[in-house]
């Protein structure tokens, strides 16, 4: 005879589930906007599915604006400090008054609650794509992460340098599953009018975090290396400065060299990738490399550091260099080849390096949806 418990389980793996999203942010951007298109695609399935975004912010996270705007249920559960009793509250009542099946989180921080509060009748899902480890308090958070990251059901990377840097700190491989990014992650909206740069160049650009381990302290150590090469060279650089201490004050003094623009952070890099020459990524550790897709899918030439996840996704993508980390050398002659008048590059490039299968946000989703099936009804 077979048990409630077990009837039940067979009724859910064959019927739509209900999917609560955990996300912890200051924006609204392309992990932000994939996990809505995931939704918004289950929701049109018959799923039942509401987001929530932790929020350290005044008023509404703009994720919960934007699902509402989709049509999706959205609650922004504010968030005054790390371990504040509110924040963890709140998300334990929406919890309980949800009852999902599946929680899926994308964050370290969702991932810290998930792990304290998932209850036993939901299977978890957690979504990594990496952190900074900038900063003690970064590093702290990474080692608090894999703690809860060991006790997912699944555990979903986005590169299979992630995953292998995830098992090798203790998450059980049979629990991993690559999955990466899609098209989703990119904004929709038509692209802004091409940013005026002025000077002969070459014009380079770096837009990321400021952070060591981005390698924008090896790139502007370098940057007078590039200049004996080509002396009209200009770098642009995007991206918020840390906060205080000796790299900072580093930085301040690298980003004063001759050719050498400092804009701050910008939100939508597109006015950039299509105006200037070649787009540098010298990161020195990376799961995937949000600035570096995006630069493959406009079609402007890459230059990208041999580490983490950037090899794969420069995969099949005629417009990119590699070049070995922290080496000056090995970075001139990338520059070298990609500021070639014959190297390839253009809005054509792009569409065909955006448009491979292992990017359609369609099987994405249904890797995702597979994944949740599975869970709900395994032992």
């Amino acid at each position: 005879m077979t048990s409630p418990t077990q009837s039940s389980e067979a009724r859910r793996s064959v019927g739509p589930l209900r999917v609560l999203f955990l996300r912890s942010s200051r924006w609204y951007g392309g992990i932000e906007r994939q996990m809505l298109w995931h939704a918004s695609r289950l929701q049109a399935q018959g799923w039942t599915v509401h987001v929530a975004a932790l929020f350290r912010g005044v008023g509404e996270h703009p994720m919960a604006l934007r699902a509402r705007a989709a049509g999706l249920p959205a609650t922004t559960i504010p968030d005054p400090a790390a371990w504040h009793p509110a924040a963890w509250r709140a998300t334990q009542r929406l919890i309980a008054q949800f009852q999902p099946d599946i929680l899926h989180t994308a964050d370290y921080r969702t991932d810290c609650l998930a792990a304290c509060l998932s209850p036993r009748s939901a299977r978890w899902l957690a979504e990594t794509q990496g952190h900074t480890q900038e900063g003690w308090r970064m590093r702290f958070w990474n080692r608090v992460d894999v703690w809860a990251l060991k006790r997912a059901h699944r555990v979903v990377p986005v590169s299979l340098a992630w995953e292998t840097a995830l098992a090798a700190r203790g998450v059980s491989p049979a629990r991993l599953i690559l999955l990466e990014n899609s098209r989703a992650i990119l904004r929709s909206t038509p692209p802004p009018e091409p940013a005026s740069l002025q000077g002969p160049g070459p014009h380079l650009l770096f837009a990321g975090r400021l952070s060591p381990e981005k390698g924008i302290g090896f790139l502007l150590s370098a940057w007078p290396s590039i200049r004996k090469n080509w002396p009209k060279a200009i770098l642009w650089v995007l991206g918020g400065l840390p906060p205080g201490g000796g790299f900072r004050r580093r930085l301040h003094s690298w980003l004063q060299q001759p050719g050498v623009h400092y804009l701050g952070h910008r939100p939508d890099i597109r006015p950039w990738l299509v105006a200037v020459d070649a787009v540098i990524v010298p990161s020195l550790r990376e799961a995937w490399g949000m600035t570096a897709f995006e630069t493959l899918c406009a079609g402007a030439p890459l230059v990208a550091s041999r580490v983490g996840g950037l090899p794969s996704l420069c995969r099949n993508a005629p417009h990119a260099k590699l070049f070995t980390p922290n080496e000056r050398c090995s970075l001139i002659r990338s520059l070298d080849a990609v500021l070639a008048s014959d190297f390839p590059r253009g809005p054509e490039v792009g569409r065909g390096y955006c448009t491979q299968p292992r990017f359609d946000p369609e099987r994405r989703h249904q890797t995702l949806l597979r994944t949740y099936r599975h869970l709900v009804v395994m032992d």
